[in-house]
């Protein structure tokens, strides 16, 4: 190419490199990013090691959800002190020494990537010491740099301090969720290792208190005891399948142990904790017409087959792994749930919620019935119990008497001139049956309640979130409660009760007055009015699972589903008998109420039926 436009290449610079070998410190940082994600992964990386040095007990210490400081101790074999500052090397392992081992891995543990991961996004400070050591060795290594070792004083074992995490990387430190967030994935790590190893004890201490203890006796039901309580243990039984390829054993639990996520179902394979979306849904499938929908199982199963059947190394984190196989280990494990849950006899669940939980109440506006006795159950269709002795429409009066005002004209049935239906009384003790200008309406009543107080507690949550920045907790008025004249004890699975300390002065918003009371208990003195002595457990199991489910910025998402079902738990259910002024005061309130025609479920809480349909049902003409 020629002219005066061309360039003479022999007459320019040659051009700048642009390739070039990163410094081992930022090659470290960059590494340590597939494996240190936040202080939940460098619990589980140091809790692993722990376990593959054959520990015993292992002590989880963390502070304010791992950003100031994270302590892991065990009584494992320990390490020399030449061992002790080789660990901290890039590919550093004790559990490979050819590829070939690489198709049979038994270890938690084998790429020998967490200790320098860790040591060159934080500060680490490692004491370890050997049965046959006569003393132990400490090192400390900051931003990959190893200082030591140095004689300590410690018991036989490992203990790792780490601080300052990702004081190196701001940026990551910026995306770490807020301490409560960073505390129930710490929880649920050291939950998941006592469930995978029952064999082990596990202590976890959250801001020096201790949130779990498991006792390693060996018996899965403890450690299951441990960290989702003993009403859950209680509901276990246990899955024992083998097979040519694949066995599973481990523990489902029924109906009344489910969950509203899927924090309960813990999976593994040859002992290592795996989130396999493929086993998950065979558990679920198991389960399809046993629990109401939005509900999961408790299910703590191990799928044990040939190391050579399984690639564990598939995943940065390994948190997933590839079976040569998948659909055989899919109906592995399916196979196995079906038929314990026959064994077991585990009913199908109720088609709604309500048919679950909505027994005898008040109500609306009534003083709750003090029962500490559990609500008796359902009767079933057909079941003389369903339906009262006598007329099945109650109240019912005269024709020329009303209950409310009837207004003058109602084109259609308004739910905007809902307190102003003439109602003509309950049927049956679920549906209050009502008249309009325009026709016959019905109206289930625990559904328009439900609603009712679905707005209720979403306009107190929501108040209380726009009052946080501007006035103190104590300014703000306190909510109405019941108290309770013995207190309620709640048992609380690990993640939750770490993470309780956060959402306390969201529960208090609500009128639950709750205190720690123990490890994983809380007490419980006050609830919302139209809570029942034997729903307080579940209830606030499920509140603080919604409180701390879900990212960050999911508040309207949590709101939503804590006012839904602290609705569900207080409103008026089928087979209440409703007083006429009450009645009349629910229409009222469903009236004011922001989209009344459906429940925070999306059922509908107004049949109307107009004066068109009734004539075409009894062959009359049209008016």
């Amino acid at each position: 190419m020629t002219g005066p436009g061309a360039r003479d290449r022999s007459a320019v610079e040659p051009d700048p490199v642009r390739i070039w070998v990163l410094p081992p410190a930022i090659a470290d940082a960059i590494a340590a990013g597939e494996v240190v994600e936040r202080p939940a992964s460098v619990v589980k990386e140091l809790v692993e090691n722990a376990l593959d040095a054959g520990a015993g007990r292992v002590r989880v210490e963390i502070e304010e959800g791992g950003r100031t400081g994270i302590r892991v101790s065990d009584d494992g074999g320990g390490m020399s002190p030449e061992e002790l500052r080789l660990a901290f090397g890039r590919h550093a392992t004790s559990k490979v020494r050819s590829l070939s081992d690489l198709d049979r891995i038994a270890t938690l543990g084998f790429r020998g990537e967490a200790l320098a991961s860790i040591g060159a996004v934080a500060r680490v400070e490692a004491v370890s010491r050997r049965l046959a050591g006569a003393a132990a060795h400490r090192v400390v290594v900051r931003g990959a740099e190893v200082e030591g070792p140095m004689p300590a004083a410690a018991p036989v074992g490992t203990s790792l301090e780490v601080t300052e995490l990702f004081a190196t990387t701001p940026a990551r430190r910026a995306f770490l969720g807020a301490p409560r967030t960073e505390a129930i994935r710490c929880a649920r790590v050291v939950a998941d290792a006592a469930l995978s190893r029952p064999d082990v004890a596990f202590e976890l201490h959250v801001d020096g208190r201790r949130t779990l203890r498991a006792p390693g006796s060996g018996e899965l039901l403890d450690a299951v005891r441990a960290v989702f309580g003993a009403p859950a243990a209680r509901d276990c039984f246990a899955v024992e399948e083998g097979g040519d390829e694949f066995a599973v054993t481990g523990l489902l639990g029924g109906p009344a142990a489910a969950r509203g996520n899927r924090s309960a179902l813990v999976l593994c394979v040859n002992g290592r904790r795996v989130q396999q979306r493929s086993l998950e849904v065979a558990v679920e499938t198991a389960y399809r017409g046993r629990l109401e929908v939005g509900r999961h199982p408790l299910a703590v199963l191990d799928l044990r087959c040939d190391p050579g059947r399984v690639d564990v190394n598939v995943h940065p984190t390994k948190r997933e792994v590839r079976f040569r196989d998948e659909r055989a280990a899919f109906q592995a494990m399916e196979r196995a749930c079906w038929r314990a849950l026959g064994a077991a006899a585990v009913g199908a669940a109720p088609a709604s919620r309500g048919a679950e939980i909505w027994q005898g109440s008040s109500a609306p506006g009534a003083a709750p019935t003090p029962s500490r006795a559990p609500a008796p159950a359902a009767p079933a269709p057909g079941d003389p119990r369903r339906r009262p002795a006598g007329p099945a429409l109650e109240w019912s009066h005269g024709p020329g008497e009303t209950v409310g005002p009837r207004p003058a004209a109602l084109n259609g049935p308004a739910l905007a001139h809902a307190g102003a239906w003439r109602l003509l009384g309950q049927a049956h003790r679920q549906y209050l049956v009502g008249e309009t200008d325009d026709g016959l309406v019905l109206v289930d009543q625990h559904a328009a309640h439900e609603r009712v107080l679905y707005a209720r507690y979403l306009a107190r949550l929501e108040a209380e979130a726009d009052a946080v920045a501007s006035a103190p907790a104590g300014a703000r008025p306190p909510a109405p409660a019941q108290g309770w004249l013995i207190p309620e004890l709640v048992e609380l699975p690990a993640e939750l009760s770490a993470g309780f300390p956060g959402a306390r002065a969201t529960l208090s918003r609500l009128g639950f007055q709750l205190e720690i009371f123990g490890e994983a208990t809380l007490r419980c003195t006050a609830s919302p009015p139209g809570v029942r002595a034997g729903d307080v457990d579940r209830l606030v199991t499920g509140l603080l699972e919604a409180a701390l489910d879900g990212p960050p910025g999911a508040e309207t998402m949590r709101r939503h589903r804590m006012a839904a079902l602290l609705a569900c738990h207080t409103a008026v259910r089928f087979g209440d008998r409703i007083a006429p002024e009450g009645a009349q005061r629910l229409l009222r309130d469903l009236a004011g109420t922001p989209a009344p025609s459906t429940c925070p479920h999306g059922r509908p809480t107004v049949v109307h039926l107009g004066d068109a349909e009734l004539r075409r049902a009894f062959r009359r003409p049209p008016a």
